[in-house]
């Protein structure tokens, strides 16, 4: 299984797309939503409930009844009706699949392959959508903030992502620099991370 694969929506102008997470500890895949607000910064966010935890069920198929049985309950959007209402179309093998799991058992490992990282830097991205799309989330900041947890984001960035955008074809010889960190301190700071992130889950089904 893919870390993450890339999607498109079924259609463009929702941009709506739904979230695999297979939670730390082999549990059952959780499906949550993931869209851009129509908001003046076009703000990426997490359907969440009026709580402010994250709306997620185990249940793809039956997620949009899931949704309309709970609807008083969650923090409606724009869009959100129009897209339930085109559900029966929605492609099941395009899914952005998150797979903690593998991301972290690599890190304890010492595994900082390209898939890894790039893993890891989009739950990083994701945890971070989640803050900042409320100030009631602002508190956890530190846990993005985490020296180890932003050496790992910065080393992607710098030495993998744009290096590969700019130049693909001199990046597929490129010796890379390796990535050096404090591996004991960085699996801590993605513990944090991914606790705290299924912690803030309620999963509905």
């Amino acid at each position: 299984m893919d870390i993450q694969e890339v999607v498109t929506p079924s259609k463009e102008n929702t941009d709506i797309w739904i979230l695999k997470y297979c939670p730390l500890g082999d549990a059952a895949p959780v499906f949550v939503l993931w869209y851009t607000d129509t908001d003046k910064e076009s703000t990426d966010k997490l359907f969440t409930f009026k709580t402010g935890e994250i709306f997620g069920t185990n249940s793809l198929n039956d997620l949009k009844n899931i949704i309309a049985q709970n609807f008083n309950a969650v923090n409606e959007f724009e869009n959100l009706n129009n897209w339930l209402n085109d559900f029966g179309s929605q492609d099941s093998d395009e899914i952005t699949t998150y797979d903690i799991n593998k991301i972290y058992n690599a890190i304890n490992v010492q595994n900082f392959d390209i898939e890894i990282l790039e893993g890891l830097t989009n739950f990083i991205n994701l945890f971070g959508d989640y803050v900042y799309q409320s100030d009631c989330n602002k508190h956890l900041m530190p846990l993005v903030d985490n020296k180890y947890i932003r050496k790992a984001w910065d080393y992607y960035y710098d030495y993998i992502f744009w290096p590969q955008f700019n130049d693909k074809d001199r990046f597929e010889v490129w010796e890379r620099p390796p990535f050096k960190v404090n591996a004991v301190e960085l699996v801590q700071g993605l513990q944090k991370l991914i606790k705290c992130f299924e912690n803030n889950m309620t999963i509905i089904n």
